[in-house]
């Protein structure tokens, strides 16, 4: 009972320290851009570019909002003509990094490591999304639609509409994800204080220490990331006992942990979504596509870091 209550009171820290700033902070941003009409003039600008993927501008919207959250994004795939599309599309999309990927990048790489840190895995998942993109648009098979689209007028957003969609968006964290958090917090301190923990973690640890360079508890924080991104950061905090990550973890720990999550297999929301949207099928395969891509980049960076 002592464990699960420390347990939960650390879930609670983590996530009023780690999580709620940086994602509305990301929100307000986001519903700047959104209420002023801009996203359309970027699907113009930008339909040379996503041409390239075998998409066109119209896909830049859904795009864009994956980086708010990937459901509504892969939901708002509909609006593209072809199959072809939204499955190129949607792959995309799992990549993006959301709010909750931006937490973990921002709380741990950009807070304990420095700016332009943070900054390259944003570079680096860009530079992924675009080759990803460059193959599926010439490999994949399918009708191929031209770009047409209404161009609203520009407006100044309304400072209290911005605030209320805000709150709208971070109204599920405060009343889905943080229940789930102390709950899975928890959970942990249950199956720590049974020896379950480390049966789990030294089972995958020939991976997750011998070829990813990471703690054994990381492990167990990306499990729970699947239930929800912003949950591996801060399950991470509740396993190392601190929200300091410098005190349990190197840069190089740090930033391949960054960079695993924010690649590898979306959250079981947009798992779903993108099962009632593509298939069971494809959904398996950006899954799996997803996590193989995520520990071969891992491994790469962790052995480079070690090299210099």
């Amino acid at each position: 009972m002592r464990n699960v209550i420390i347990y939960s009171l650390l879930g609670i820290e983590a996530g009023f320290a780690i999580a709620i700033p940086y994602i509305g902070v990301f929100y307000i941003i986001l519903s700047v851009f959104e209420d002023s009409g801009y996203l359309t003039r970027a699907a113009f600008l930008l339909d040379n570019l996503t041409h390239r993927m075998g998409l066109h501008g119209r896909a830049v919207i859904p795009l864009v909002l994956g980086l708010g959250c990937n459901v509504p994004a892969i939901m708002a795939t509909r609006a593209l003509n072809t199959l072809r599309e939204r499955r190129i599309a949607s792959v995309l999309i799992s990549l993006i990094p959301c709010s909750a990927r931006t937490v973990i990048i921002l709380g741990l790489v950009g807070t304990f490591v420095g700016y332009w840190a943070a900054v390259s895995i944003y570079v680096l998942e860009i530079f992924i999304i675009f080759i990803t993109g460059w193959i599926l648009g010439r490999g994949l098979p399918g009708e191929r639609t031209g770009f047409i689209m209404e161009m609203g007028p520009l407006r100044h957003p309304d400072v209290v509409s911005t605030l209320k969609k805000t709150w709208l968006r971070i109204r599920e964290f405060v009343y889905i994800a943080f229940p789930l958090l102390i709950v899975g917090s928890a959970l942990l301190g249950g199956l720590d204080t049974l020896g379950i923990l480390d049966i789990f973690e030294n089972a995958v640890s020939p991976i997750s220490v011998g070829i990813l360079g990471l703690p054994a508890f990381a492990a167990t924080a990306l499990v729970f990331g699947i239930l929800r991104k912003e949950m591996a950061l801060e399950v991470l905090a509740v396993l190392a006992g601190t929200a300091n990550f410098a005190m349990v973890l190197t840069p190089l720990q740090m930033y391949v942990f960054a960079v695993i999550t924010t690649i590898y297999i979306p959250c079981v929301a947009t798992i779903a979504i993108l099962k009632h949207e593509l298939g069971t099928r494809d959904t398996v395969m950006i899954s799996t596509f997803t996590i193989l891509l995520a520990f071969t980049v891992g491994a790469v960076i962790y052995q480079i870091g070690m090299l210099l």
